[in-house]
């Protein structure tokens, strides 16, 4: 999936289909990856 390949998120499109609770919407999966790339020194989105 191109989602998995572009966040590198761990959790994968796991994210997209099996939000936590109070994490799900476009605005809180962004947030998400955001925070989780920042913690981990990725690079963050380009504008």
């Amino acid at each position: 999936m191109e989602f998995e390949r572009l966040s590198e998120y761990p959790a994968g499109s796991d994210l997209l289909y099996y939000p936590e609770n109070g994490k799900s919407g476009p605005s809180a999966i962004v947030h998400e990856i955001k925070e989780w790339r920042a913690k981990n020194g990725k690079p963050g989105f380009k504008k």
